[in-house]
Parts: structure tokens; C-alpha cells; sequence
């Protein structure tokens, strides 16, 4: 009986946790004319993934939302913080439209995404602040260095369709899809705006 139990055991965890079997997609995003970052990220893909514990941070620092993108699960809460010695106000028309108020220096307030989209970051105080949240439905996601180059690691095996996010697509562009194949734990892309 016992041995029974350790097999079901060791077939359960296999199971169950893909992401320790999985490949990397490699490759670069070019946007004619624009400077990254883009986000890079696989539309669906089977399985659960839950939001991690720790809340991912959005901060407000010398006039800027820092990262200015930001990548999370659905369900991931976002603290945003002022570190600016102004008072700033964070509300987004997108999605869910929220509005977290306004508050000063060292405080911070937190939101939970409960839906896949992007989210544009605003500060009614100071128009020209821009941000954005980009909430996926999994965890296999990368944002591009200066370059355009990407990694999106513990994809397993199979055929996905990767999107783009980026300010600079235009409407049919973000609308683009790019069909990948990962095989033997590894794929490249090569996507051109």
C-alpha cells in the first residue's frame, strides 16, 4: 500500500508542476521607429496560474511611473508608491476603471487586478505622466531590453501564440498574433512591426 501512495505521490507532482519542465522562447521585437520596451507574452496557455503572494510595485518617482511597464498574473494587487515630493493621484479608464485617489510622498496605495487587459496608468495631477499595467492570463511573459531582445523561460512544450504589447503599435499591429512551436524546451521568434 505504501508503495502505491509514493507512486501516486511522485505522478501527482509531476503533474503538477509543468513550469519546472519547461523551455525558454527566446527572440527580438522590432518597432519601426519606436524605442522598446514592448511586453512580449504567450496569449493563453493551459493550466492555473495564481498570482504570487508579494504585490508586485508601481512607483511614482521624478515625475514617472517606474517601471513604466509593467507585466502581471490576473489576480496579482499592485502597490503603488510616491516617492515624489509632490502629491500624486493613480487612476486608470481602462478595464476595471479605477480611480486610488491622491496622496503625498511615502505613502502608497493597492489595487488587485481582477481581469486580462492593459491598464493605462494616470495622474490627474500631472497629465503627462503615463504608465502601464499589462494583466495576463499566465505567467509566461517577458518585457524587452533596450535592444528588443526577449526571454520568456518554463514554457512547455507545445504550440502557443505570442502577442506584443507596446504604446507605439497601432490598432491593427496590437491585433497581431505570431504563432510559436516549443520543442525540446526551446523557440525563437523573430517579430517585426
Amino acid at each position: 500500500m505504501l508503495a502505491r501512495t509514493s507512486t501516486l505521490a511522485l505522478v501527482t507532482t509531476l503533474v503538477g508542476a509543468p513550469l519546472a519542465w519547461g523551455g525558454t522562447v527566446t527572440g527580438t521585437v522590432k518597432i519601426r521607429g519606436a524605442a522598446q520596451p514592448a511586453v512580449v507574452y504567450v496569449e493563453t496557455a493551459p493550466g492555473n496560474f495564481p498570482p504570487p503572494a508579494a504585490h508586485a510595485r508601481l512607483d511614482q518617482q521624478k515625475m514617472a511611473f517606474l517601471p513604466y511597464m509593467l507585466p502581471v498574473l490576473v489576480g496579482t494587487t499592485v502597490d503603488f508608491l510616491n516617492h515624489d515630493a509632490v502629491t500624486h493621484n493613480v487612476f486608470s479608464p481602462d478595464g476595471e476603471s479605477y480611480n486610488l485617489g491622491s496622496w503625498a510622498k511615502g505613502d502608497t496605495r493597492s489595487y488587485t487586478f481582477k481581469k486580462a487587459g492593459v491598464y493605462t496608468q494616470l495622474c490627474s495631477i500631472h497629465p503627462e505622466m503615463e504608465g502601464f499595467v499589462v494583466v495576463l492570463q499566465n505567467s509566461y511573459y517577458a518585457t524587452t531590453d533596450k535592444a528588443g531582445n526577449f526571454k520568456i523561460a518554463n514554457v512547455p512544450d507545445g504550440h502557443y501564440v505570442l502577442r506584443v504589447f507596446s504604446k507605439k503599435l497601432k490598432k491593427p499591429e496590437k491585433d497581431k498574433k505570431f504563432p510559436v512551436d516549443v520543442a525540446g524546451g526551446a523557440a525563437t521568434a523573430t517579430i517585426t512591426f
